[in-house]
């Protein structure tokens, strides 16, 4: 199978001129698919984001869609809107987002809501991950939370964050990825070092070797997540040409 490179379209929120400006300086890049995002999507119809006006922009543009971070509160509130919105495009799998839990039995306890979603999403011809960010990266008990969440709910996908495996966390992301061959629906390319953000490749979070490993137990698709601006436009070209280069 092909592999895909996307765009998460958190990271051109910032981008001067709007979805269309954005769409277009994706297009520049040569990338032909976005990962949404809710937030970016609010209830007003007559929004400039409104799912309406992402259509229309995304049709404008010519682009397709990977994944998609749909929270657990809009999957209750607006699950035929969202579901209709990722099918058209393309894109097979409800990615949540973030979740939080003070204790391991807080975490725990969002399981049952998780496989409810599951055999609807099933249903549908959809498929249920999760998203990690630094809370997840946490340890309780013998298990990082992460850990806990897809190793007591097999049907749960992974999708992982290159920039958030920093090594003052103890975990090495190709060994995870390893781990769960087979789950992981994706990967969010990115980099950063215990000061901060990094270009692809240039931080500690083994991005190349994690990219490596992902393609080698099967991953066919990689979002980049790296800020998107007129000012850093170069920036990002850099880290998705060297990112192009590892998936061919």
């Amino acid at each position: 199978m092909k592999n895909t490179l996307a765009m998460q379209l958190y990271s051109l929120k910032g981008y001067e001129g709007g979805w269309d400006a954005a769409f277009d300086a994706v297009k520049r890049l040569g990338i032909e698919s976005i990962e949404p995002w809710c937030g970016a999507v609010p209830n007003d119809p007559d929004a400039a984001t409104s799912v309406a006006s992402m259509r229309a922009s995304l049709d404008r543009a010519g682009l397709k869609l990977v994944c998609g971070h749909m929270t657990v509160a809009e999957f209750d509130a607006r699950y035929d809107e969202w579901k209709r919105f990722l099918l058209d495009y393309g894109s097979t799998d409800w990615v949540i987002p973030f979740a939080k839990g003070d204790t391991l039995d807080d975490w725990l306890a969002l399981l049952p809501k998780f496989r409810e979603m599951e055999a609807t999403l099933k249903r549908d011809g959809l498929s249920i991950a999760y998203h990690n960010h630094h809370m997840e990266l946490v340890k309780l008990g013998d298990k990082y939370v992460m850990e806990h969440l897809l190793d007591n709910m097999p049907e749960l996908k992974a999708q992982f964050h290159i920039g958030q495996f920093l090594p003052s966390r103890g975990i090495s992301l190709p060994d995870w990825i390893r781990k769960y061959e087979g789950r992981v629906c994706s990967i969010h390319v990115n980099d950063s070092t215990e000061e901060g953000p990094a270009r692809v490749g240039a931080g500690s979070c083994k991005a190349e070797e994690s990219i490596k490993t992902a393609l080698d137990t099967g991953v066919t698709t990689f979002i980049v997540e790296v800020n998107l601006t007129k000012a850093t436009f170069d920036d990002v070209a850099r880290d998705v040409e060297f990112t192009r280069t590892l998936i061919g």
